[in-house]
């Protein structure tokens, strides 16, 4: 110890980027030396002495060397001497720079990095921050309490007694006997932790134990790399078990595995013995990444554990018990070989086919290959070997360190594990960790790529920035695929073994593991699609993302918003839907096999989220581009549980996913993939003849009339279909269609059959959530014969049938341009065509579809207002006769929008220049104008028409400016005018701006974006929140579902672009709970041309792979326009002009101002019910139940001061509220089906029905859709009413007349509610009288001060004007409730 403490050194540790200052050469100069320490120099002390202290001058020189096995003891040893940074810095013996002295090399790159790799200042300081907080090293002040907890732990390992080697039997006696008589905390035997299938009792193996050979701390905590995260950080600490506790042959049978398992127990009981480490931790067991045959001791500190308190984010001491590199002969386990024999899965399998226990046999050859068995084995022998390469590659780059950081929160950012899925909490079963990202740096440190000509050592320069290596793995992780392309460290490794027996293959140091071992499919899609993002984010030319690269985790923390589609899935029984046909063990070739692979995987349910995500993966390789399988924690731990829950999240390729049919191969030309095409989808699967002469299998899941919402449901039919057919799992509620039913249980695969009646239960709330976007209108038949597409082609008939009038017009019509919501997918349900008939056959409410007619440019235009608006009401008149002239059956009338009011002075309609002068009028519809109204006799729609003349707005602008310029000697007339002039500029200019990009964005690039919009405005509504009176205007509410498809900020941070309703409208809902209005910046770039829905192998990805590491860009919004978005936030910022309103800018509309902002208290009320209405659907799916779905779209009424009940039958859009089926829980619903109320089609039971004589879209006539439609008559006996609402227009006066003193609240959907809020700054408060109180005022409850004011105090006088907006509803007035005064 003298000479221990003689030779030590001052060593410090420097905060920034680390250095490393220790010689590297010198570690080549003596590399034997490494090699002649024995074992027991690594043997735990129980000497109190430090395990992170620093090494001996003579030990310097050990600490590296080339990766070899018999140097892995002592390399562990020496990585728990560095400190947090991977690196150290000795600062004795050095000299002090002079202020004359150069700059360095490293110096100046330092002072250019700034410049050279960061777009801002402060993205560099970010990070640098980021660092800083997350960070977690040994050694440091932080870190002493956990320390000095891992000494104990040390101790307390190091000190148990040896067992003598025993039977199963007694073994299992044993760890009763001292279990039972330790002090457990739960007072309970122990069971030994024995994998499946356990040990039987007369067994012929020894299970022993001996104190560990080596104690040591692996991982990222003693290289500098662990970072707290939400979920904590983990320190894992290696036992070594001793060798002689094993034998040569231990590697087959799971042996091995069984044998460290007692090891376990034992550890975990002499753990629970220590007091002190009792009372500082709470210790369990529990399996490494969810594999049965890899328990590990897991410590969590207590609360109230002072020196544990300290840690950011929480810790978790691991304890992996492990072997050296000689224990076993590793070369046996190759990925190609056999260690499971079937004799030990069951005795009557052993037959013909194996040849004993030999090894050296040819008979092991012939068994199914063990690769996940034999990778969990080579893991344990690893350890130290691992923990070695990635120290000297820390030695080698010193930036390595704060990389590999870096990608480890940026990367548990993005996991999935321990998520919140509404009671459920998702399993941590993946196995991309941390630790895989870092070996994938130090590869693109040091590795080669397979084939290359050259070995080039270094991909990456070790001398690069830390950002500059976290954004080339991000790169490379985006465009390399380790399916297709296997990566190995070096080159002497059989590639053929391990690609054909694992799916991705990244070969370790050593040549014998595959790192991406047991890692699925879509764990490395899903990477691969967050690197993806990530690179782009990163290079991004307008913004600063730092915080959607790192911080942002709602998605992760929101299970049901990250998938397109997300499924519930209850298997009953695992063992039947693993192996169905072997009962209790027939011995049969095909049930020993599928034993073998379900043992492989190392436990039931990883088995069967394997076997369910590689099923559906193969079956939906065109519509799904990643299907995800998640097991719940409750259901992934070490007992095998009869049933279990998953979770399955779809991102779909939305093109495929909608299309009506799935195009399968030709049967002559790909026999082998059409066998297996009509093995998924049985009679579904049809051979047809298309129209380039090519004879295809497919599978037509619908007409061309299909509407929207059917269409959004063919991908979650698909899943229905496959996983009943093939596994009888059945949908609650069912999502299939009586095509579907016929034919899913005809013909079923024989490995099917043997599943029974029903293995499981699916569910989904994609389906029903579509419900609420309809009407009880436009329901059932009626939903697929009424689309957008049909209104829209009405439009272009009608444009072409005006523009054919020219000649009869003054003018030529250069354009119409639609305005309406009905005309691009935005309305809440597509516009309805209406029978043509005067005899009181008209709808209730008649929706006109607004446009706006534009003309050649002309000077004769007269500049007074007033008879410009009677030139226009000339024009709209003349179009009227020409068109009634050509069209005799059509209705042609021109009015006012608004019935009963006039325009005297050309500026305002029915509101006085004062009231103008007071409010913003911001919240009337549309302009004030004449208006024509044509009844299109072909289609059914009503188009209302207006026309656009850029002299009107001239002449309004140049007035303003001369009223300004005049010295403003009418305030009113001026604001006024400025209200006229904006109202021109959003009817005109602003909303066929808005109407191009929000119908570009549903037709072209997000088809499911209509969805989206109908279900946040039916959502919206139902809230009594929609409506440019009471709320959010119907533009703004599309902005928001904008900002999810094509947000330029972190308003969107999925893996990808939605592509179903569900996904964007839970995402919506997640941006208006989530957002901070008032500190970030919200935007809308509809210019972005990168699409993340593009089918990879015609899309991004084959764009991006063209380009070289270093150089992605995002197309869309320039740095300039964004700047200036940026600019008007921060001047409005500056001003005290957001307040936590909603405020949405675009390109086109920097400054947010064309739709306004919504005021705060709403907007904390949208925030509130969206978080409320998020809970609900977590709920939902979580317990695989629609009965909070509902809630979602019921608004308590509570909440208010007062509700005014209207009279139903007077209320004319009432039929426009959601269909009583969609407020019908499953419950529900499958009583009414019990009691012969609901006549659909269930099961197989049905009589055969001819596909020909099905209905078709097809064969539907115009005739027969418009019979599909309901035709209500109008409440008030005038037929033709186009656009008229009473009790709209009964909220509107109320707004006019209370507007400052009430908050008034509507379901524009034809709401039979109207709530009320009293403003408190009006309401309730005692003002002295004055002539100009706009209210009904009561004498004040006290009197007025002598010193304040002689006039009397007055209040607001609720009572009276409660009376007045009864007697201003009458007629419209059932019931006027006052909740509270």
């Amino acid at each position: 110890m003298a000479a221990k403490s003689a030779g030590k050194k001052d060593w410090t540790r420097k905060q920034g980027t680390p250095t490393a200052k220790k010689n590297v050469a010198s570690h080549k100069q003596q590399p034997s030396r490494l090699a002649d320490q024995s074992d027991h120099e690594m043997e735990s002390s129980s000497e109190d002495e430090e395990m992170y202290d620093s090494h001996e001058d003579d030990n310097e020189d050990e600490e590296a060397g080339d990766v070899s096995d018999g140097d892995d003891e002592k390399m562990g040893a020496d990585i728990n001497n560095n400190n947090s940074n991977g690196t150290l810095e000795k600062t004795s013996g050095q000299h002090k720079r002079g202020l004359d002295a150069k700059a360095t090399n490293a110096e100046i790159m330092a002072l250019n990095e700034t410049t050279l790799l960061f777009k801002s200042n402060l993205f560099k300081l970010q990070e640098d921050e980021l660092l800083a907080e997350t960070s977690v090293g040994a050694g440091s002040k932080a870190t002493r309490g956990l320390d000095a907890a891992l000494r104990q732990i040390r101790d307390a390992l190091g000190s148990q007694d040896s067992v003598d080697e025993m039977g199963v039997r007694a073994a299992t006696k044993y760890i009763h006997r001292i279990s039972g008589s330790s002090k457990l905390a739960t007072g309970e035997k122990l069971q030994i932790p024995f994998p499946d299938p356990p040990p039987s009792d007369d067994m012929l193996i020894k299970l022993g134990f001996q104190s560990p050979t080596v104690i040591n701390v692996v991982g990222s905590y003693p290289l500098g790399m662990a970072v707290a995260s939400r979920t904590g950080f983990n320190v894992d600490m290696v036992v070594q078990m001793p060798s002689a506790l094993f034998q040569d042959r231990d590697h087959l049978n799971y042996r091995y595995f069984y044998k460290r398992a007692f090891y376990v127990a034992v550890l975990f009981v002499g753990l629970k013995q220590s007091a002190a480490l009792r009372d500082a931790f709470d210790i369990n067991i529990e399996c490494m990444h969810g594999d049965q045959r890899l328990p590990i001791i897991a410590m969590h500190p207590l609360k109230g554990v002072k020196s544990l308190d300290s840690l950011p984010g929480g810790v978790v001491v691991r304890i992996l018990p492990s072997i050296a590199h000689d224990t076993l002969p590793l070369k046996r386990l190759a990925p190609d070989r056999n260690h499971v024999r079937p004799s030990h899965i069951d005795p009557a399998a052993a037959g013909a086919t194996e040849s004993g226990d030999d090894p050296s046999s040819s008979g092991s050859n012939s068994l199914p290959p063990t690769p996940l068995y034999n990778s969990a084995l080579l893991g344990d022998a690893l350890f130290l070997t691992h923990m070695k390469y990635l120290f000297e590659t820390a030695e080698m780059c010193p930036e390595f360190a704060r990389a590999a950081s870096l990608l480890r929160v940026w990367h548990g950012q993005r996991s999935m594990g321990g998520t919140q899925v509404g009671s459920h909490s998702l399993a941590r079963t993946q196995r991309v960790t941390g630790f895989v990202l870092t070996m994938v740096l130090a590869w693109l440190l040091r590795g080669t790529m397979p084939g290359e000509v050259t070995e080039r050592r270094f991909r990456l320069s070790p001398t690069m920035s830390a950002h500059q290596l976290f954004k080339s793995t991000v790169e490379f992780l985006a465009l390399h695929d380790f399916e297709d392309i296997p990566v190995a460290f070096g080159s002497a490794v059989d590639m053929a073994a391990f690609a054909s027996n694992f799916g991705a293959v990244f070969v370790d140091p050593s040549g014998s593991l595959n790192l991406l071992a047991g890692v699925q499919e879509w764990e490395l899609s899903e990477l691969r699609m967050a690197a993806r993002q990530t690179a782009l984010d990163i290079n991004h030319h307008a913004e600063n993302r730092f915080d959607r690269i790192f911080l942002d985790s709602r998605l992760t923390r929101l299970a049901v918003s990250r998938y397109d589609h997300v499924f519930r899935l209850e298997v009953d029984d695992i063992s039947r839907f693993l192996a169905p046909s072997t009962g209790g063990g027939d011995g049969s070739a095909a049930s020993v096999a599928r034993r073998l692979a379900e043992l492989d995987h190392g436990n039931a349910v990883t088995a069967v989220q394997s076997r369910i995500a590689s099923f559906l993966s193969s079956a939906l390789e065109r519509q799904a581009r990643i299907v995800a399988v998640h097991p719940c924690v409750s259901d992934a731990g070490l007992t095998k549980k009869e049933s279990c829950v998953f979770f399955v999240g779809i991102i779909a390729n939305e093109d495929a996913s909608n299309r009506l049919v799935d195009l399968g191969p030709n049967p002559d030309a790909e026999p082998q993939m059409a066998a297996r095409f009509r093995a998924y989808w049985g009679e579904r699967a049809e051979l047809r003849r298309f129209r380039d002469a090519s004879i295809r299998l497919a599978v037509v899941w619908g007409a061309n009339g299909m509407s929207t919402e059917s269409r959004s449901l063919i991908l979650p039919r698909m899943v229905a279909y496959l996983l009943r057919r093939h596994f009888s799992i059945r949908a609650t509620p069912e999502v299939m269609i009586p095509e579907d039913l016929l034919v899913v249980d005809k013909a079923r695969p024989k490995a099917a059959q043997a599943f029974g009646d029903c293995v499981g239960r699916l569910f989904t709330l994609s389906a029903r959530v579509i419900d609420f976007a309809q009407s009880m209108d436009i329901c059932g038949p009626a939903a697929d014969e009424i689309t957008f597409e049909r209104a829209i082609g009405a439009f272009d008939q009608l444009q072409r049938d005006i523009k054919d009038m020219e000649d009869k017009l003054p003018l030529r019509v250069l354009a119409l341009h639609p305005v309406s919501p009905g005309l691009r997918y935005a309305s809440l349900t597509p516009p309805k065509p209406l029978a043509l008939s005067r005899n009181g056959g008209d709808d209730s409410y008649i929706e006109p579809l607004h446009a706006i007619i534009e003309f050649a440019g002309s000077t004769k235009w007269p500049d007074d207002i007033a008879a410009l608006h009677k030139v226009k009401a000339a024009f709209l008149l003349r179009i009227g006769e020409c068109y009634a002239a050509v069209h005799p059956d059509s209705q042609v009338d021109v009015g006012n929008r608004f019935f009963g009011y006039g325009a005297a002075d050309g500026l305002t309609t029915g509101i006085s220049a004062t009231r103008m002068a007071s409010r913003d009028a911001d919240d009337m519809d549309y302009e004030r104008d004449n208006v024509l109204d044509i009844r299109h006799a072909a289609s059914g729609y009503t188009f209302r028409l207006s026309i656009l003349c850029d002299h009107e707005g001239e002449l309004l602008a140049r007035k303003v400016r001369e009223l300004r310029l005049a010295g403003n000697p009418s305030p009113a007339t001026t604001l006024a005018l400025e209200h006229a002039h904006r109202r021109w500029l959003r009817t005109n200019r602003w909303r066929p701006t808005h109407h191009r990009h929000i119908m570009d964005m549903c037709q072209r690039h997000h088809p499911s974006a209509s969805l989206t919009i109908r279900l946040l405005k039916r959502w919206l509504s139902r809230h009594m929140l929609l409506g440019q009176t009471v709320g959010v205007p119907e533009e703004l509410a599309e902005l928001v579902v904008a900002c999810v498809f094509a947000g330029s900020s972190s308003a969107n941070n999925a893996l990808a672009t939605p592509a179903s309703a569900y996904a964007g409208f839970v995402q919506s809902l997640q941006l208006l709970s989530q957002w901070r209005w008032k500190e970030d910046l919200c935007a809308v770039d509809f210019g972005a041309n990168i699409y993340d829905n593009d089918d990879d192998e015609g899309g991004e990805l084959s764009r991006l792979k063209n380009q070289a590491m270093g150089v992605w860009r995002s197309e869309g919004m320039s740095a300039e326009k964004f700047g200036l978005l940026q600019k008007e936030f921060d001047k409005a910022q500056r001003k005290n002009r957001i307040t936590n309103a909603m405020r949405i800018a675009t390109e086109d509309d920097p400054a947010a101002q064309w739709w306004g902002t919504v005021p705060p208290v709403l907007t904390r009320r949208i925030r509130d019910l969206a978080a409320a209405s998020l809970e609900c659907v977590g709920r939902c799916v979580s317990a695989g139940t629609d009965s909070w779905l509902p809630q979602v779209f019921a608004t308590p009424l509570g909440d208010y001061d007062f509700v005014i009940r209207l009279d139903q039958d007077v209320v004319c859009r009432k039929y426009e509220q959601p269909p009583k089926s969609a407020f019908e829980t499953i419950e529900e619903a499958t009583n009414a089906a019990s009691t012969g109320t609901n006549g659909s089609v269930a099961g197989g039971d049905s009589a055969e029905v001819f596909k020909n004589l099905l209905p078709t879209a097809q064969a539907q006539s115009q005739s027969q859709t418009l019979a599909h439609v309901k035709q209500r008559a109008n409440p008030f006996n005038q037929p033709g009413m186009v656009g008229f609402d009473p009790a709209s227009m009964f909220v509107r006066d109320l707004v006019d007349v209370y507007g400052d003193s009430v908050f008034v609240f509507h379901d524009v959907y034809g709401g039979s509610v109207v709530a009320g809020l009293w403003n408190p700054a009006v309401v309730g408060k005692d003002v002295p009288f004055s002539a100009g109180l706009h209210a009904s005022m009561a004498p004040g409850k006290r009197e007025a001060s002598s010193s304040s004011s002689s006039r009397p105090l007055v209040r607001y006088n609720v009572q009276d004007v409660v009376n007045e907006m009864i007697r201003l509803g009458d007629g419209l007035v059932a019931d006027f409730a006052i909740q509270r005064a």
